[in-house]
């Protein structure tokens, strides 16, 4: 299918990310065994006692009653605060633009989604949420440094930007768990969103796959 297609719908991200953020995550983890607490660039979260190792989403997931769509996935941070609450973080290797908010309304979303789930499963009260965005150190200043480079190769510093994110759990996600089960419920599809990049790259596959029948 991928030789004779050239854009596929729902496409995952390069393996390379991935690699960058489960590195993110042992960094964060390895910190808190070494030194008994979080980095200093997390400090903005309140004081986290130990981190929570996320649950895989297979386990990490709820049953909204109301509309029988069940929530789930893999949040890339829980931490145990001081207070006894939580705090759940979600990496994001990118420069963060406030003026161009981008993908942030739907981050919000993921993040509400993810402590309701943690509520749902004794991890209560959530009292933080936060995009932590790994900036990487590109500059020329930065790459004049002479530790960043050995005999290995060199290292790439990131630095962090955490922005915090409201929590909206009763008034952000029931009227979206709503919709989907509309949705769900209708006999066609509706209409794709203007823009639309994967809609349309799934009306040229069904075009492609009927041509070849």
């Amino acid at each position: 299918m991928r030789l004779h297609i050239k854009n596929l719908p729902y496409q995952s991200f390069p393996g390379i990310f991935s690699s960058i953020d489960r590195y993110n995550k042992l960094i964060v983890h390895n910190h808190f065994d070494r030194e008994g607490r979080a980095p200093s660039w997390l400090s903005g979260l309140g004081e986290a006692g130990k981190y929570i190792d996320p649950p895989h989403w297979s386990r990490f997931k709820t049953l909204d009653e109301e509309t029988g769509i069940t929530l789930r996935g893999e949040a890339d941070g829980i931490f145990n605060l001081a207070d006894g609450s939580y705090a759940i973080v979600d990496y994001k290797t990118s420069r963060y633009n406030p003026d161009r908010p981008g993908m942030f309304t739907n981050y919000e979303v993921q993040l509400n989604a993810y402590a309701l789930i943690a509520e749902r499963l004794g991890l209560s009260p959530v009292s933080k949420l936060a995009l932590v965005y790994m900036e990487p150190a590109t500059d020329k200043e930065t790459s004049n440094e002479p530790d960043l480079v050995d005999a290995r190769g060199f290292v790439m510093a990131f630095h962090a930007n955490v922005v915090p994110v409201e929590i909206r759990l009763t008034s952000l996600l029931p009227p979206l768990l709503r919709k989907a089960r509309d949705i769900w419920d209708m006999e066609t599809p509706p209409k794709a969103a203007r823009d639309c990049k994967d809609c349309a790259a799934v009306d040229g596959l069904l075009g492609s796959l009927a041509g070849s029948t």
